[in-house]
């Protein structure tokens, strides 16, 4: 049940320093699970036919090194089972045999006209049910956000056309990208390279909403961090600079 991708990093994906960027990392894990969800009958097709559509509920992601401009390296991911309303994916990105980060998210199954979650059933992977490892296991454990947060500083950004997606929001690594720019601001205009990245994604942002803040705090290891509507919190998380350079 795993499926592999490869990615030639470009300059689109580099930052200053010619090194992948989380919000692209996150992008080639998107590209990934889509990919591989397509070819085995529980894609995007699949899902509009039974009026319904998968949204990211949580990531997690963890980076030992990044590759730079002109590297390849090959994205894996797995099913990782599925529990309630809630479904597991595996990633993992790899570099001539070395394992460079990883990554685990959680989906829900939401039906596209009420928007709210729906039971995941086994019909659903009717595609992977002989295959070796099948059913695969729940993970054994889910990170989960910390109950009161303070925001000591927020970044107000506007919102583009080209940040929305196919299924009518904006798309999730775009969090990336607006929280990768408030801690640029944070930081001397520069991003510090980032280690971990632990998000949840509260509510859908629209295509009528134009601008969101960022909200910044301080965490034990780095930075908490909010994605905030005039009335909606659409994001919470943590993030930590990469260890090698904290």
């Amino acid at each position: 049940m795993q499926f592999p991708i490869d990615f030639t990093v470009d300059y689109l994906m580099a930052g200053p320093e010619e090194r992948l960027r989380m919000a692209a990392l996150l992008r080639m894990f998107q590209e990934a699970a889509v990919r591989h969800a397509e070819l085995r009958g529980f894609g995007g097709a699949e899902m509009a036919r039974r009026h319904c559509a998968w949204v990211m509920y949580k990531l997690e992601t963890d980076i030992w090194e990044y590759p730079r401009v002109g590297e390849t390296v090959r994205v894996l991911t797995t099913l990782g089972g599925w529990k309630g309303l809630r479904a597991y994916r595996h990633f993992e990105l790899w570099q001539e045999g070395k394992l460079l980060a990883k990554g685990l998210s959680v989906w829900f199954m939401i039906d596209l006209e009420s928007r709210r979650p729906l039971h995941i059933t086994p019909d659903l992977f009717e595609a992977v049910r002989t295959l070796p490892g099948f059913p695969p296991a729940v993970p054994e454990r889910e990170w989960k956000p910390a109950k009161e947060t303070a925001w000591e500083r927020d970044y107000p950004q506007t919102l583009r056309f080209s940040d929305l997606d196919a299924n009518g929001h904006v798309n999730n690594t775009v969090y990336a990208d607006l929280l990768e720019t408030a801690l640029a601001w944070e930081n001397g205009g520069i991003c510090p390279p980032l280690g971990t990245l632990r998000i949840q994604f509260n509510h859908e942002i629209s295509p009528q909403v134009r601008e969101v803040r960022v909200g910044i705090g301080t965490a034990e290891r780095g930075w908490c961090f909010a994605i905030l509507g005039s009335d909606l919190v659409h994001a919470v998380g943590e993030v930590s600079p990469f260890a090698k350079e904290a």
